[in-house]
């Protein structure tokens, strides 16, 4: 014969409990989503093609030698968020990088051929 079970003094079984047992807790909520900067590497890849591209043209110039100084800028900071953990694209700030410094060097090399002409 198997066991009723906890009854009261009437013999009624008592109401079903939940069962927790003692010293466990509640899960703590989850925590939010990190906040991806994966933007700034983009931006820095974006900035160091149009760079280029205004450095063939050979009259933006000047245009492309300032915006390569900011893909530079950008693609540091991307690479530097790669390396904290809050961003995801090191490779694409990477090839951001060399991009930029590629505009750069031939920004400076289109100027000093236009200027010599």
């Amino acid at each position: 014969m198997a066991h009723p079970g906890p009854q009261d003094q009437d013999g009624q079984p008592y109401p079903h409990q939940p069962s927790q047992p003692y010293g466990q807790y509640l899960q703590p909520p989850p925590m939010p989503a990190p906040t991806t900067h994966n933007w700034i590497g983009v931006v820095g890849l974006c900035l160091g093609v149009l760079a280029i591209l205004l450095d063939v043209t050979m009259v933006l110039a000047r245009v492309g030698i300032w915006m390569s100084f900011v893909a530079i800028f950008m693609s540091g900071f991307g690479m530097s968020s790669a390396r904290a953990g809050t961003a995801t694209n090191r490779t694409l700030s990477i090839v951001a990088m060399i991009l930029s410094w590629t505009a750069l060097a031939l920004a400076i090399v289109v100027q000093s051929v236009w200027h010599s002409v």
